[in-house]
């Protein structure tokens, strides 16, 4: 049984909510008497997880996915093309709009 250390921080803190050295936690005691075991960790892959192989390498693109993917390329630019061209419309529009006020404003108002 691993005892936790008086020196604890927790161990003074459940001594302080009036915890009784050698019992479990909870209404009836029934909790672990003695804290889980670690083992230190060096890697990055998490609790519990299971230890993988290697990755195999990338087989080599055929000439059939390679011309879909220039296609999607192709098709992102001319999507974000045509969204630019609609944005310079509307500014256009917008400076239309405020020449034609200007333009036509009454100088009494």
């Amino acid at each position: 049984m691993v005892a936790i250390d008086s020196s604890n921080i927790g161990f003074k803190l459940l001594k302080k909510q009036g915890w009784k050295e050698g019992t479990g936690l909870g209404i009836a005691q029934q909790g672990i008497l003695e804290p889980p075991r670690t083992v230190l960790k060096n890697n990055k892959r998490g609790l519990g997880a299971e230890i993988t192989t290697k990755r195999k390498a990338a087989k080599p693109h055929s000439i059939a996915t390679d011309s879909k993917q220039v296609a999607k390329k192709t098709k992102k630019l001319s999507k974000k093309m045509r969204k630019m061209v609609e944005h310079e419309k509307h500014l256009l529009e917008k400076e239309f709009e405020r020449a034609f006020f200007r333009e036509f404003w009454p100088d009494n108002v």
